[in-house]
């Protein structure tokens, strides 16, 4: 009689449990690693240890000093560094990773520019703190929309007889636009005013201050005004503050804005302007190239206007990668210049030429100084807005001793 053989195996059901099995496992695992900080632990005993290391190389370093200082073989200075090849000449074995959190100050490991957490809480761990410099530095301190008191010996600007007839410092500000204007009623003195600044940027080695509000109201006319009035804002701002006037350029940065991709660059679609149809950053020249306007009848040579921008504008609400602090700073509810030219061009062989400015919702380009639509029929028109000057704060500078928070005008940081 045959026997029938019997082979032993696994069943399709006792695979799936034993590989569901398996996988609760493998996640009861990786939560106990992720709740219990098991990773971020050993990065923290690992840190902790070459900084244990790096004191080490510095005291051998430190007592170098010390011998060559008791020998005469040398001056025994004191160990400071803060950039990476600084510090790597010193301690060769110091990571890459730890560049900005950490530097030598006299012959001690001190806390860097950079204050990053974990790492910081780390540092305080071990007793590593700021050091007495780092703790008195613009860049470690100082923060976007942070008050400052900023006080220098300004200058005084005086308007000559030539340029009244197109730039003054308008004591009684009027409308924006200003077909007829009279020229004896403005001031021809712009002297240096006690005002309150703000920080407009800080990437950590540079602070740029800009004035709280705008001083002076500043009228520009007609077409020396656009072609002239970039450079006199300026120039007033650098006689008068020591800085320069704020420029497009710096307003996209704060802001985070690039025109054409995160905002329309147009301010008024229903009217049917050339930028509208034109990519953001096209110029006049590319406008005439494109539609084949006829400039002939433009009261210069038009190679001397080719390379400005077409016209842009946005508002403050469409302003989406910007903190509400920064957009503050550039929407103010004064009108101000921007030392920044643009011209709208229309589809009637016309153009108007603008500088761009800045009120409590808008950054335009749109309001025209001039529209030379033909040699007989040059108009020009008169605009009044406020300077806004920006001035870079010397690497050098400190909060002083005794100082306010910058929170507000009434606290603000004092320098020395």
């Amino acid at each position: 009689m045959e026997k029938t053989s019997k082979r032993a195996g696994i069943s399709l059901v006792a695979l799936i449990v034993t590989i569901i099995v398996l996988i609760i496992l493998t996640a009861a695992v990786i939560v106990t690693f992720m709740e219990g900080g098991i990773i971020e632990k050993a990065k923290e005993a690992v840190f902790k240890s070459d900084i244990r290391t790096y004191q080490e190389i510095l005291a051998v370093k430190n007592a170098e000093k010390q011998i060559e200082l008791a020998t005469g073989n040398g001056e025994g200075v004191q160990l400071n560094a803060t950039e990476l090849a600084e510090i790597q000449e010193i301690i060769p074995e110091f990571k890459e990773e730890y560049k900005d959190l950490i530097a030598i100050s006299n012959g001690e490991i001190v806390l860097g520019s950079l204050e990053k957490e974990p790492y910081s809480g780390w540092l305080a761990d071990l007793g590593i703190e700021l050091s007495s410099e780092a703790k008195k530095s613009i860049t470690t301190n100082l923060k976007v929309g942070d008050y400052v008191d900023y006080n220098i010996a300004g200058g005084t600007y005086r308007i000559t007889e030539e340029e009244r007839s197109w730039v003054f410092n308008d004591l009684d500000k009027g409308s924006h636009e200003s077909r007829t204007i009279d020229f004896d009623e403005g001031e021809d003195i712009i002297e240096y005013q006690d005002i309150n600044w703000r920080v407009l940027k800080n990437d950590g080695s540079v602070v740029t201050l800009i004035t709280a509000d705008p001083v002076y109201n500043i009228c520009l006319y007609g077409k020396k005004g656009f072609f002239e009035g970039l450079n006199k804002l300026d120039e007033i701002c650098q006689i008068v503050y020591g800085g320069r006037n704020l420029k497009i350029e710096d307003v996209n940065e704060v802001l985070k804005v690039n025109v054409g991709e995160d905002v329309n660059p147009s301010y008024m679609e229903a009217i049917d302007y050339t930028r509208i149809e034109m990519e953001a950053g096209a110029t006049f020249g590319d406008a005439i190239d494109h539609y084949g306007y006829d400039v002939s009848q433009y009261p210069e040579s038009v190679n001397n206007y080719r390379d400005y921008e077409l016209s842009y504008s946005y508002n403050k609400s469409i302003v989406t990668k910007a903190t509400e602090i920064e957009k503050e700073i550039v929407f103010i509810d004064n009108e101000y210049w921007l030392s920044s030219a643009c011209i709208d061009v229309c589809f009637h062989d016309d153009a108007y030429f603008c500088l761009r400015s800045v009120n409590a919702n808008y950054v335009m380009g749109q309001y025209w100084l001039y529209r030379p639509s033909s040699l007989e029929n040059l108009q020009e028109f008169a605009l009044v807005f406020g300077l806004r000057p920006v001035v870079t704060l010397s690497s050098s500078t400190q909060i002083a001793d005794v100082t306010g928070d910058g929170s507000s005008a009434s606290s603000p940081w004092q320098l020395k």
